[in-house]
């Protein structure tokens, strides 16, 4: 089982639907057999999960490291072929042991951040954690990404600068269609958005070439 986590220390910078959507792009278009753990104290992945049953992946709740530690065994054994964590970014100032966990078991940890200075510079503790405590890789995942941006383009390289880590090539736009990924009826392609889905696709690909997964 590969496990990849969808974390920061920035609220609202997106993490909890990067890990819905990358969830869904495993377990839709590649028919992985997925789990999503849910370690945010705001619980977006599963209440989504509570409203739409039929999300083709598994959602559960968890709320310290133990409960992540016996979930991930359990699903393990069970013979998942994807593990995703959307992880907590109050866990910062309250329960810092539960960042190491995550990092810990993690073959692959997105930073998911905006890039913007303000998102940046509350994420250096973070990743100095997460690299402390990680075997597996780390990359940045930018997040409501604005192409046409300048500040957006030249917020990337002083990112990675500043946080000394590498981004991903796919970076996730700013796009109304992921606002709202779960509580709706169907998966993003279902609304015609092909940009999205292209995005999305492209997303799934990277990170199964990073977990030498093959296509």
């Amino acid at each position: 089982m590969k496990i990849v986590s969808s974390i920061g220390s920035k609220g609202g910078s997106g993490k909890s639907s990067v890990a819905m959507l990358l969830s869904w792009e495993l377990s839709k278009n590649h028919k992985a057999k997925v789990a999503l753990l849910d370690a945010d104290v705001q619980g977006t992945c599963a209440s989504a999960k509570a409203l739409n049953p039929d999300i083709p992946f598994d959602v559960f709740s968890v709320g310290n490291k133990t409960q992540l530690w016996d979930h991930g065994k359990k699903l393990a054994d069970a013979g998942y072929n994807y593990l995703i964590v959307d992880g907590n970014p109050r866990s910062i100032h309250e329960d810092p042991s539960l960042i190491e966990m995550i990092a810990k078991l993690s073959d692959l940890s997105l930073i998911v951040s905006r890039p913007s200075p303000r998102d940046l510079k509350a994420q250096i503790k973070y990743v100095e954690m997460v690299r402390a405590a990680t075997k597996g890789e780390i990359r940045l995942l930018w997040n409501f990404f604005q192409k046409n941006t300048g500040a957006h383009k030249d917020g990337i390289p002083e990112g990675e600068k500043l946080l000394g880590l590498a981004s991903l090539r796919t970076k996730i736009g700013l796009r109304i269609v992921y606002q709202d990924i779960g509580y709706g009826e169907g998966y993003i392609g279902d609304a015609g958005n092909r940009e999205a889905v292209e995005e999305i696709k492209a997303l799934g690909k990277e990170v199964m070439g990073l977990l030498n997964v093959k296509k």
